[in-house]
C-alpha cells in the first residue's frame, strides 16, 4: 500500500538521521559527514529512496521551511552586546571579507570549475557563509588564545544572516534578469520591504506579546515556531524568497530584546533542528543523481582548494589591513572557514527555485557546493588544530574550571576559585540556581551541559578543567564523555558517590575524597561550614596548618604558581610552602592561625 510505503520510509529516515547522529558524536566527527554519506548511499548510489516521489509536491516547501527554521535559530543565537569584546576586526571580516569572498570564490567557481557566470555568482554568495555549526565545535577543540575564539566564533553567527541575505539578493537578480534592471532593482527593494519589514515587525510584536505574559508558558515555544512559520510564508507569498530575510531578521529582533528571555525556546528548538537537519541532508543528498556530484570531477576540487589556499587567506588579509592583530593570529583566522549545513540547506533550495525558474546549469551550483562542504570540513576539521600549535596561538594550560551543577555546592566552589583569579563557568538547567549564581558575580549558563547549543556557543577561553557535580551519575558520565577532546581525560573530574567502588573503565577522576559526595558537601555548607583560602608560608606553614585543623580541614584544590591542583581520591593535596590551599573548613573550626599572615579571600556559606 503506498500509503505504508511513504510512512516506512519517513520513520525509517527519522530512525537513521538520529543513529547517524549518535554515531558522529561517538566518533567525534561533524554529523555533516555522515548524513551526506547516508543520503549518498541511500539515494544515488543504491537507489533505496527518491525524496520527491516519497513527498511528492511537499518535497519544496518542506525543504524550504526547514532552512527558515534553521536560519530563524541562527538569528536567536545572535546578540550583539556579547559582540563588543571582538571588535572591529568581526566587522571587517563580516564586511570587507564578505565582499572579497563574494567576488573571488564567483571567479574561481566560473574560472576553474567551469559553470556559468550566474551560478558562479550565487554560489560565490552563497559560500560566504562559513558555517557556525562547524566553527564553533572546532574552536572548543582547538581552544585558540584571545581574541582569535571571540573573532571566529562571532564571525561564524553573524556571517549566518549575512550570507543568507546576500544569496537572497543574488537570487532575486538572477530569477528576474529578463525584467530588465529596474525590475531587479524593485524585486531587490520589495525583499527588503517584504522580508525585513515582517521580520521586524513579528518579532516585536511576539516580544511583546512574551514579555506581557499574553502568552501562557506552556503555548511560548508552539506560538514562536507558529508565528516564525507565517512569517515565512507569508513573505515568500508577497515577495518569493523574502521568506528567509523575515526569519533571520525575526531571530535577532527577539535575541536582543533586554526584558526578553528566548533560553527555554532555544532548548526546545534544538532537538527539533536536529532532527530537521537529519532528515534534510538525507533527502537533499538522495536526490542529487550520482552524475550530478561528479560532474564537475576535477574542477570541484579545484575550486576547492582555491576557496582554501587563495579566496579565505586574501579575504582575511584585506579585511584586517591597519588592526592590531598579530602575524600569527591573522594566519590563523586565514586556516579556519569551513562550510557547513545552512550552506547545505541553503544550496539545495535556490538549486530547486533555479530549476523551477528556468535558470540553466541550475545542477551545477549543487555540484560545485557539496564537495566543498565535504572537503572544507575534512581540511579544517583535521588542520585547525596542528595550525594553532604550529603558530603558537592555541592557548597553553588553561586553568579555569567548568562547573556542571549551580546549587550551593557548585556556586561555593566557583566563588572560592573566582577568588583565586582562575576562570569558571558555571552551567545548570536550573533557573534559579543560575540566577543565584550569577547574583553572586560568577559567569553562568542556563541550559543543559550536554546540549548541541551548548557545545556550539559556550565560551570556554581560560578553562582548563571540567567538574560534573550535578547529583546525577549519569549527567556527569554522559557531560564528561561529550567534553573528553576540550579537555583531556587528566583534566576531568565527577563527585564522588560515597560506599560506591569505582568502575575502572570510569570516566572522571573522583573528586576530593570519597565520602565528600555532593550531598556531604551541601549539608556542611547548609551547616555553616565554608571553603577557607590559606596561604602556606614559612611562618605558618603544612605542619602549623596541621595541627591548627588537627584533619578537620578538608583540602579541596591547592593554588601554586597560579597553578590549579584538583584534590581527588586518588592524588590527596600535597601541602607545601608558597601554595595555597583551598579547604573545607567546619563551623566551629577557628578561624585563622595566629601566625598566619593576612589571608587570601575567603568565600562564606
Amino acid at each position: 500500500m503506498p500509503h505504508a510505503d511513504t510512512l516506512l520510509i519517513l520513520a525509517l529516515l527519522l530512525a537513521i538521521g538520529a543513529a547517524v547522529q549518535w554515531l558522529a558524536w561517538r566518533l567525534r566527527v561533524p554529523a555533516i559527514l555522515f548524513l551526506l554519506l547516508t543520503g549518498f548511499v541511500a539515494g544515488p548510489i543504491t537507489g533505496w529512496i527518491h525524496p520527491e516521489k516519497v513527498f511528492g509536491d511537499l518535497f519544496r516547501p518542506l525543504v524550504s521551511l526547514a532552512v527558515g527554521i534553521i536560519l530563524f535559530e541562527g538569528g536567536l543565537t545572535l546578540r550583539f552586546h556579547e559582540l563588543r569584546g571582538a571588535g572591529g576586526v568581526v566587522t571587517m571580516l563580516c564586511s570587507v571579507g564578505a565582499a572579497v569572498t563574494w567576488v573571488l570564490t564567483t571567479l574561481a567557481a566560473h574560472y576553474l570549475a567551469d559553470v556559468s557566470f550566474e551560478v558562479a555568482l550565487l554560489s560565490g554568495a552563497i559560500l560566504v557563509l562559513t558555517g557556525p555549526t562547524v566553527v564553533i565545535p572546532l574552536l572548543r577543540h582547538v581552544r585558540p588564545r584571545e581574541p582569535l575564539g571571540s573573532v571566529l566564533r562571532w564571525e561564524g553567527i553573524l556571517i549566518d544572516p549575512i550570507g543568507a541575505v546576500l544569496a537572497i539578493l543574488v537570487l532575486e537578480a538572477l530569477t528576474d534578469v529578463h525584467a530588465g534592471a529596474f525590475a531587479i532593482t524593485m524585486g531587490v527593494l520589495r525583499t527588503l520591504l517584504f522580508g525585513g519589514g515582517l521580520g521586524l515587525a513579528g518579532g516585536w510584536l511576539l516580544g511583546r506579546a512574551l514579555e506581557r505574559f499574553h502568552i501562557p508558558d506552556r503555548l511560548h515555544v508552539p506560538v514562536t515556531f507558529g508565528a516564525v512559520a507565517l512569517a515565512f510564508a507569508l513573505a515568500n507569498w508577497l515577495q518569493p524568497e523574502s521568506g528567509l530575510l523575515a526569519v533571520t531578521v525575526m531571530g535577532i529582533v527577539l535575541a536582543n530584546r533586554e526584558k526578553l528571555d528566548v533560553e527555554h525556546v532555544l532548548e526546545w528548538h534544538e532537538p527539533l533542528v536536529t532532527m530537521l537537519l537529519a532528515l534534510l541532508f538525507v533527502t537533499i543528498a538522495a536526490r542529487l543523481p550520482l552524475a550530478t556530484l561528479t560532474a564537475l570531477g576535477s574542477g570541484a576540487v579545484l575550486f576547492t582548494l582555491a576557496l582554501i589556499l587563495v579566496v579565505r587567506p586574501l579575504s582575511v588579509a584585506v579585511a584586517t589591513i591597519g588592526s592590531k592583530l598579530p602575524w600569527r593570529d591573522r594566519a590563523f583566522l586565514m586556516a579556519m572557514a569551513p562550510r557547513g549545513i545552512v550552506v547545505a540547506a541553503v544550496s539545495s533550495e535556490f538549486s530547486l527555485h533555479l530549476e523551477h525558474s528556468g535558470v540553466p546549469g541550475s545542477q551545477q551550483l549543487v555540484a560545485l557546493v557539496f564537495p566543498a562542504i565535504v572537503l572544507t570540513v575534512v581540511a579544517y576539521g583535521f588542520g585547525a588544530r596542528p595550525v594553532a600549535r604550529w603558530l603558537g596561538v592555541a592557548r597553553r594550560d588553561p586553568q579555569g574550571v567548568l562547573l556542571v551543577g549551580a546549587d550551593l555546592v557548585g556556586r561555593e566552589l566557583g566563588k572560592a576559585l573566582v577568588d583565586q583569579g582562575f576562570e569558571v563557568l558555571v552551567v545548570d538547567t536550573n533557573h534559579a540556581h543560575t540566577t543565584a549564581a550569577r547574583t553572586s558575580g560568577l559567569r553562568t549558563w542556563q541550559g543543559s551541559v550536554l546540549s548541541q547549543r551548548f557545545a556550539e556557543e559556550a565560551d570556554l577561553a581560560g578553562i582548563g578543567h571540567m567538574l560534573a557535580m550535578t547529583p546525577s551519575a549519569e549527567v556527569n558520565r554522559l557531560a564528561l564523555e561529550q567534553f573528553v577532546p576540550t579537555f583531556g581525560r587528566a583534566c576531568l573530574y565527577r563527585a564522588s558517590i560515597p560506599g560506591k567502588k569505582r568502575q575502572p573503565d570510569a570516566i572522571g577522576r573522583a573528586l576530593f575524597a570519597d565520602e565528600l559526595g555532593v550531598d556531604h558537601l551541601r549539608d556542611a555548607l547548609q551547616g555553616g561550614a565554608r571553603i577557607r583560602a590559606t596561604k602556606l608560608t614559612e611562618q605558618f606553614g603544612p605542619q602549623q596548618y596541621e595541627q591548627q585543623y588537627g584533619g578537620r580541614a578538608r583540602p579541596l584544590f591547592v593554588v601554586a604558581d597560579g597553578r590549579l591542583t584538583v584534590v581527588t581520591t586518588d592524588t590527596p593535596a600535597t601541602l607545601k610552602v608558597g601554595t595555597t590551599v583551598l579547604a573545607l573548613v567546619p563551623k566551629d573550626a577557628k578561624a585563622e592561625a595566629p601566625a598566619e599572615p593576612t589571608p587570601t579571600a575567603t568565600t562564606k556559606a
